[in-house]
């Protein structure tokens, strides 16, 4: 509520007029809107509203091309299996516009590639709910052996990578470590363009192409953390054996 009320206080502040013509001067100057609104102390929302005001638009500036997009050639584009990533960056138009022009003209979602189900090199074990209970078990293991390695606990929405795509191997030689998850599904889509395309690919190099890096060999022994399971019943609370009849009280 702090944060809200913050917010709002931001967005209806009065700004006189020598900061506007200060804002639209760096936004001119091709300055990001969060790097201004840190300089000015205003928020982004209120960014965004003055550069309105004064006929600027940060969407404009991003996608200076969105009233000449040949939405006939993207979506050729996409039905021949171009890359996501190429296909975007082709013809300069962001994800969500995409989508949302491809689902207004009824252009269906193309066929994945690859294997499909248990042959493909991504499967991670089905998505019912005991595979994923297992999954997260085994993420539970790897950010355990993780610290370990690192003598500290893994940073908070940092993310574990299995170098051989096999969650159940834990070896601290197969982890590798992501600041967040931007830069393990970029390490994920490059490798598999590799694969499409035929060309040979090295992990660990593409980890480090993508902001990541391999876990130090630990010094000491690896301790494995144990199976947490339900906490055991007194005995008063314990189903009496089958081949036993109940005690009967004394």
């Amino acid at each position: 509520m702090k944060f809200a009320s913050t917010a709002l206080q931001c967005y209806n502040h009065r700004v006189d007029e020598k900061t506007k013509d200060r804002i639209v001067k760096m936004f001119d100057a091709g300055s990001p809107l969060a790097e201004i609104a840190e300089d000015v102390g205003y928020c982004v929302p209120r960014m965004t509203q003055i550069l309105q005001e004064r006929g600027h638009s940060a969407w404009k500036r991003r996608y200076p091309n969105q009233d000449d997009w040949d939405w006939e050639a993207i979506f050729a584009d996409y039905q021949n299996q171009m890359p996501f990533e190429d296909l975007l960056r082709k013809h300069k138009v962001s994800c969500t516009t995409f989508h949302r022009h491809r689902v207004a003209e009824g252009v269906p979602l193309r066929p994945r590639l690859g294997a499909p189900g248990k042959q493909n090199y991504q499967y991670k074990n089905g998505n019912n709910a005991e595979n994923r209970k297992l999954n997260r078990r085994y993420g539970y293991i790897a950010r355990q052996i993780a610290a370990q390695c690192l003598d500290h606990a893994v940073p908070k929405g940092w993310n574990v990578h299995h170098m051989d795509e096999n969650p159940a191997n834990n070896d601290p030689a197969n982890l590798a470590l992501f600041p967040g998850k931007s830069e393990h599904a970029k390490y994920h889509q490059q490798l598999l363009r590799c694969q499409r395309e035929g060309f040979p690919a090295d992990a660990s190099q593409l980890v480090s192409e993508n902001g990541g890096f391999l876990l130090p060999l630990p010094t000491h022994p690896i301790v494995f953390p144990r199976k947490r399971g339900r906490p055991s019943l007194r005995r008063s609370q314990q189903k009496p054996k089958q081949d036993q009849p109940a005690s009967e009280p004394g």
